[in-house]
């Protein structure tokens, strides 16, 4: 095949893989839209609302995560990828037809399963089609998709809200997913497959288990960013899943108007990620330490726009703090990742990228928006309504851990050895 014919492939393996992105985000965003609605329905209180959104779903995908990327390292990509996209997709829709909170549960736990086999297998694929000097680009875009799913699940809930009764929004914003399962299974490039071939064309050797978990115990760089990658994401899922019950409990927001959110989350989470991975391509190539450096001062940045969204009275200014906040703690996602895929050889690629992907949900969507629904129940009695705000204020500590976490990983990265 010519040279046209890989970019070819390239570029529409890139696209799909980035639009499974987006439907990831916005399946997920769906139910935190939802939540107030659900809280009323089935009788729960913050807690158990943190527990289904976030610690029950967290921890079946840190179960399901590696598993499931072993599977890819081993076999075709694309075809994981189609069937977790259809598992979530269908579990998405079956949120609508929950009774109790039992059920809603269960139906959660479905979604996590097949979310957390897609992330490390896209990001496998990518990096073995495209070449090493464009690797940060092609993160920061599947990056800015899962951002474009982030927002337009919110915008897209928001208005399906508005018209519809909350179980006929889950059942609108997840069957389409299946369409989009089967056109991944087909036409994503694998270069397993006959006539698909990159150099050999076959599957890596992959590491066993206990040997890539050794590999990164061994790095510092890697340790540091373990720790980064719990910090953070408390933090900003914590923002992001409560957001919208932060917005309609203190501001007096209606569904309809939660749109504003999604437009927030929109552009800082895209100019973020799409900067990040200009300025990683641009300076981080030949410097490893720069994209520490850069996910540090970010993180630094985003500390005074995340209390500003908590605690400003203006919600107009709120949102503006949130933009902020989105744009500058996503400095260290692209970079971050480049430099991860740059320390591991590429046949535990998948691998390592699920095992940070499980540090991400578990300690983001996990334990972050189950600490904040518990925080919100405990700060009740002393700030009543406004007790999501406090709780919001107490998870911004974990911007500062990571960014601290990230300027160690910086000026530890060169006691790693890059992988080609």
């Amino acid at each position: 095949m010519g040279s046209d014919g890989f970019a070819l492939k390239r570029q529409v393996s890139l696209w799909l893989l980035a639009l499974v992105a987006v439907v990831n985000y916005f399946d997920r965003q769906v139910f935190t839209v939802l939540m107030e609605d659900i809280k009323a329905e089935l009788v729960l209180n913050d807690t158990v609302l943190g527990l289904i959104s976030g610690l029950v779903f967290g921890i079946i995908y840190a179960v399901a995560a590696l598993p499931i990327a072993r599977l890819a390292d081993k076999g075709d990509r694309p075809l994981v990828i189609g069937a977790c996209l259809g598992i979530w997709s269908l579990a998405t829709a079956a949120c609508g037809f929950a009774a109790n909170a039992w059920q809603m549960a269960i139906a959660r736990m479905t979604v996590a399963v097949g979310e957390s086999g897609s992330g490390p297998a896209s990001m496998s694929v990518l990096t073995e089609i495209f070449p090493p000097e464009r690797r940060v680009l092609v993160i920061g875009v599947m990056q800015a998709a899962s951002s474009v799913g982030l927002s337009f699940g919110v915008i897209v809930a928001a208005w399906l809200a508005s018209f519809l009764p909350w179980r006929s929004v889950f059942l609108v914003m997840g069957l389409p997913g299946v369409l989009l399962a089967i056109l991944v299974a087909v036409f994503v490039w694998e270069p397993r497959r006959k006539g698909g071939k990159i150099g050999s064309g076959q599957a890596h050797e992959t590491v066993p288990m206990l040997e890539a978990l050794r590999i990164m115990a061994a790095i510092p760089a890697l340790r540091w960013i373990g720790l980064l990658c719990v910090a953070v994401p408390m933090a900003g899922f914590g923002y992001l899943m409560w957001g919208p019950s932060f917005l309609q409990r203190v501001h007096g927001f209606e569904k309809s108007e939660l749109a504003l959110l999604g437009y927030a989350i929109l552009v800082g989470l895209v100019a973020g990620n799409l900067f990040a991975g200009w300025l990683g391509d641009k300076y981080g190539k030949d410097n490893p330490r720069f994209n520490g450096w850069l996910s540090s001062v970010g993180l630094l940045a985003a500390i005074p726009f995340a209390l500003g969204f908590a605690l400003l009275p203006d919600p107009n200014l709120a949102l503006v703090c949130f933009v902020g906040l989105k744009f500058f703690m996503t400095l260290w996602v692209p970079p971050t990742l480049a430099l991860v895929f740059s320390l591991v050889p590429a046949e535990m690629r998948a691998t390592i990228s699920a095992v940070f992907n499980l540090f991400i949900i578990l300690a983001g969507v996990g334990l972050g928006t189950m600490v904040v629904g518990l925080l919100s129940d405990a700060y009740t009695v002393s700030f009543g309504s406004a007790a999501i705000r406090y709780s919001l204020v107490t998870m911004t500590a974990g911007l500062a851990i990571g960014a601290v976490a990230s300027a160690m990983a910086a000026r530890s990265v060169m006691r790693g050895k890059p992988a080609p």
